[in-house]
């Protein structure tokens, strides 16, 4: 049997520089976490973390396998949207620190069924979260990127057959004023409305019909999409702060075009 023997904890050593540090911590730590949704249904994603705290100016350093530590052992068990905090507050407690902040990219699967055959399917949105406690105050910004689809007026009113229509991505920033990260169910309803049409994960011949015909008939440039989804997110009782982006991937340019909105602080 191996003798113990202390060994010295260099992270521990007092700094002399007098520079205190914001961020101090750990990045890129790919693994699974079951998220329940808010209609209680469970799914596992493989999610990206960074997990972080500051440090005071006399602290040379923090202690980086207890931020994967307490990440391993938050994923252990389910976890809500708002169980973040939790994460965030054992990581204080850990770390002894004033300011923890945590950084979860993951793709996220909505169940969506093609819209004349019913055909179900899964449309991946991709999700970020960037989620901080400071001196006991919370902060959350969530983010979503959704695919769907711009057809040209412009190409519509000039061509004498069709008109060029592209897939286009739809981003969506936004707090709420409960502080919380939010999962992207609730919003794709507001992209469909607000895009010439949703992309759908699997189409049947009837569908590609609906589908070819409904963005023919709802033509939308970039300005468009983000000028109607700017109007439904401003009637969201839940947001204080949003921004909206849509960018297209141009089928007969070689360039992209894209729109932003973005509504005051606070609001």
């Amino acid at each position: 049997m191996k003798k113990h023997v202390d060994l010295p904890d260099v992270a521990s050593e007092r700094d002399t520089r007098g520079v205190a540090l914001h961020a101090v911590g750990i990045r890129g730590l790919r693994l699974p976490i079951r998220l329940i949704g808010g209609t209680g249904n469970e799914q596992t994603v493989i999610a990206v973390a960074d997990l972080s705290v500051d440090i005071d100016a006399e602290q040379r350093g923090t202690h980086m396998s207890r931020l994967v530590s307490t990440l391993y052992e938050w994923a252990s068990a389910p976890q809500s949207p708002e169980s973040v905090y939790t994460l965030l507050q054992l990581t204080q407690e850990r770390l002894q620190s004033r300011r923890a902040q945590l950084r979860l990219q993951f793709p996220y699967f909505i169940p969506l069924a093609a819209p004349v055959s019913g055909t179900p399917g899964l449309l991946d949105v991709e999700v970020e979260w960037e989620c901080a406690l400071n001196n006991g105050a919370s902060s959350a910004v969530s983010f979503f990127a959704f695919p769907a689809m711009t057809l040209c007026p412009c190409s519509k009113e000039i061509s004498d057959y069709g008109a060029h229509n592209q897939r286009a991505i739809v981003r969506l920033w936004l707090r709420t004023k409960d502080r919380l990260p939010r999962l992207p169910e609730a919003y794709l309803p507001l992209v469909q409305e607000s895009a010439s049409a949703l992309v759908y994960p699997v189409l049947k011949r009837p569908d590609e019909k609906y589908i070819t015909e409904r963005s023919y008939e709802t033509p939308r440039f970039v300005e468009d999409v983000a000028r109607e989804l700017t109007l439904r997110l401003q009637s969201r009782e839940e947001l204080c702060w949003f921004r909206v982006e849509c960018e297209s991937i141009e089928s007969i340019h070689n360039h992209n075009a894209f729109a932003v909105y973005e509504s005051p602080r606070g609001k």
